[in-house]
């Protein structure tokens, strides 16, 4: 399966613009959603600025989020009334629990995945003219409204466990285990940076192919150099560009 590493590298830039901005968000004061995960059937706490997503609904204790809706401000719980003069606005949905909250996505395709999640952050991206290579006239970022998604699963310590979390999240997306070897090979490898270095974060990715507009894949990374590995694991989605309304 290719992957598609374009993809990804628009997906890491845009949640890297997400934690700046909800690092400035408030409380709502409108309920916020939550799921039940414990066996004792209490709530874990699962926040949300912003308003109560179209796409969203809880069955069973389970949220579970319709990706075959057209994407849209109002499905994803985004809010964009208050006025802000800011191309990207977030709609995140954190829960408190270590070990994440059941979380089920629903694919074009009648494909659905079962995940646990801690993070799941959708975002919009607004970008009236686009971006153009000055040098080579390539489109970078389209004329339009980009919605993204990231998913943050909870993270596994030790290669072993690092391995087993990867292979379980393939399964779980319906994705061949072609990648596995290659993510072993990497911790095999050990550390690549020189003494003095900032640490370097490798992995590997694997996405579904492209199904009415809509793309889904799952990665993990770890830091090849530190001394306790730990793979951090996560889900992503992107849309195609939409016209801003």
């Amino acid at each position: 399966m290719a992957v598609s590493r374009t993809r990804r590298l628009a997906v890491t830039l845009v949640v890297a613009t997400t934690v700046g901005l909800l690092a400035g968000c408030t409380p709502a004061a409108e309920p916020t959603p939550s799921t039940s995960s414990r066996p004792d059937g209490s709530e874990p706490a699962v926040t949300h600025n912003g308003p109560q997503p179209t796409a969203m609904t809880t069955e069973d204790g389970v949220e579970v989020w319709d990706l075959t809706v057209p994407p849209s401000a109002e499905a994803f719980g985004i809010d964009t009334s208050d006025g802000s003069s800011s191309r990207v606005r977030p709609g995140a949905y954190s829960s408190s629990g270590g070990g994440g909250r059941p979380v089920r996505f629903l694919l074009p395709g009648g494909k659905t995945v079962d995940v646990r999640a801690n993070e799941v952050i959708f975002q919009l991206n607004d970008s009236p003219e686009g971006v153009t290579d000055p040098t080579s006239g390539k489109v970078l970022v389209p004329a339009g409204r980009k919605f993204s998604l990231r998913v943050d699963a909870p993270a596994a310590e030790g290669a072993e466990a690092g391995v087993a979390a990867y292979e379980e999240a393939l399964a779980a997306v319906g994705l061949p285990a072609d990648t596995v070897d290659e993510l072993r090979q990497k911790i095999d490898g050990g550390p690549t940076g020189r003494p003095g270095d900032a640490p370097q974060s490798m992995g590997v990715s694997a996405d579904l192919p492209r199904q009415q507009g809509v793309g889904f894949g799952v990665s993990t990374t770890f830091q090849p150099d530190s001394d306790d590995l730990v793979f951090l694991l996560e889900y992503d989605a992107d849309w195609d560009v939409v016209p801003i309304p």
